[in-house]
């Protein structure tokens, strides 16, 4: 269950998108609100000579002072739930990450781009970043052109969790469970398997592009002991979950690339969030670059809850 929502905002209408989900969620789960945004004084502060100049910093500091005292009065006014707000110091990334592991939140709600519409938020910047360092999962919201509406609550009915079979992968169970479990919403498990064959090669179809038919057959074979074996894994999680009355439902796929077949999955079952891991199989350093959960996270209409895996932590210092 969550019991304390951080939300990281930075002065933009942008960013603001994330607090009708973080609201909503929080009502659920009669949950705090943590509202933060950090003063980072800019380098042109510095001057020339490299000399500080307090007044302007100081006012600028207020003036964030002044917008996160701001829309935390507009959201308590129609949240019913304990709602605080942060003024932080420092690194963006760092400061939020430190914010949450001292007020004991355990997820984060955010937008996946902020101040500038031309801006890259995601790849290489304050999302990229803190999902590599967060111990919790973080709940991206795409932004919208229209100012935030908290009057409207985002329906959280269908939720699918694409899974790859590896134990890191399956780590995002216990996030999307408590989520679906405070919302009442279904779970969709998603198995993506390797299309071996092009459908252009079937060996019903007289297209066989060169190949050998004992080649095609062995093709054929593999794909069909794979589709097995996914069902399988997912029918025995399905049946975990559906013990903690959950609604499980379980489908596999077989496409050429699993971010697609994600995306094109949650678009056509009607889906309003996904929730994946960042890494499962591979073990690679960099977890999000060129990966299916930054493409699925880049690519998605819905919101995407995505979680690092404990063992990445433990990968990465060694």
């Amino acid at each position: 269950m969550y019991r304390s929502i951080l939300v990281p905002l930075d002065g933009s209408a942008a960013a603001e998108h994330a607090l009708p989900m973080a609201l909503g969620l929080a009502r659920r789960f009669g949950a705090e609100l943590n509202l933060v945004t950090v003063h980072v004084p800019p380098l042109g502060l510095y001057g020339h000579g490299g000399w500080y100049n307090e007044p302007a910093d100081r006012e600028l500091r207020a003036m964030a002072q002044g917008y996160i005292d701001g829309i935390t009065g507009r959201v308590s006014a129609v949240a019913g739930i304990s709602v605080r707000s942060t003024l932080l110091d420092g690194s963006i990334v760092g400061a939020i990450n430190l914010q949450a592991q001292e007020s004991g939140a355990d997820l984060i709600v955010m937008t996946t781009r902020g101040r500038g519409q031309a801006s890259r938020f995601w790849l290489g910047s304050v999302a990229d970043l803190l999902l590599r360092q967060s111990t919790m999962p973080i709940l991206f919201v795409r932004p919208e052109e229209s100012s935030a509406d908290l009057s409207q609550e985002p329906s959280l009915r269908r939720m699918l969790v694409p899974l790859d079979g590896s134990p890191l992968a399956e780590q995002i169970l216990e996030p999307a469970v408590a989520l679906a479990t405070g919302t009442q919403a279904e779970i969709d498990l998603l198995r993506v398997v390797e299309q071996l064959m092009p459908e252009s090669y079937a060996l019903a179809s007289s297209r066989v592009g060169g190949l050998r038919p004992e080649l095609l057959a062995q093709l054929e074979e593999a794909g069909r002991q794979e589709q097995i074996c996914a069902e399988e894994y997912l029918d025995h999680l399905a049946e975990r979950l559906r013990s903690r009355s959950l609604n499980v439902q379980t489908r596999v796929v077989s496409h050429v690339r699993a971010a697609t077949a994600i995306i094109d999955d949650a678009s056509a079952h009607g889906v309003d969030l996904i929730a994946l891991a960042t890494q499962g199989r591979g073990g690679l350093k960099r977890l999000l670059v060129g990966s299916v959960a930054d493409k699925v996270i880049r690519g998605a209409t819905t919101p995407v809850l995505a979680y690092r895996p404990a063992g990445e932590f433990a990968e990465e210092d060694q």
